[in-house]
């Protein structure tokens, strides 16, 4: 027997295993990420959820339209209960923008999460709060992309208080809210 021949299919069959395991690593790999993509959409998504959950409080939902009206006066309560929930779909937000940037987000998934957080702040009230205090209390990555697309003239965001009539003041307006 030729040793040497052995030792070249030895190293024939090697360098194939080792391509095949290439090849393989590559595979799970790719599968991880697509898994980990999957959950962290899953992971925003219950956020969302979580968050929507909260507007079937009637008196959130009339204190977060007093509060995008801008005109209309608001007690202490009713506007920290609007600034309060603002600022936690704004932090929502920040880690949508995050996922989007590094890629786990397709452009169409971030837009929708983006037209609802624009919409916040997009009216009178969201407007005046966000200039006056609104902007400190985020991190410059995720105000620079509000502060832009709040001034594009061109394209301008959609207050959610115009967008949806839950969210107008005039459908509050003879509406009683219990005091219990």
């Amino acid at each position: 027997m030729n040793w040497d021949a052995i030792g070249a299919i030895s190293e024939t069959v090697g360098a194939f295993a080792v391509v095949i395991t290439l090849i393989y690593l590559a595979v799970q790999i790719r599968q991880s990420n697509s898994q980990q993509k999957r959950e962290e959409i899953v992971s925003v998504q219950t956020g969302q959820n979580k968050l929507a959950e909260q507007l079937r409080d009637p008196a959130l939902v009339r204190a977060y339209a007093l509060f995008a009206d801008g005109d209309t006066p608001t007690n202490v309560i009713e506007r920290a209960n609007a600034i309060f929930w603002v600022i936690q779909y704004l932090n929502h937000f920040e880690i949508v923008l995050d996922l989007y940037q590094n890629g786990s987000l397709d452009t169409e998934r971030y837009q929708h999460w983006e037209t609802i957080a624009l919409g916040l702040v997009a009216g009178k009230g969201g407007r005046a709060w966000w200039e006056e205090s609104g902007r400190g209390a985020f991190p410059p990555k995720l105000s620079d992309v509000i502060d832009e697309r709040l001034s594009d003239t061109d394209n301008p965001p959609v207050p959610i208080n115009e967008a949806w009539d839950i969210f107008r003041i005039e459908s509050w307006k003879d509406v009683e809210l219990s005091t219990n």
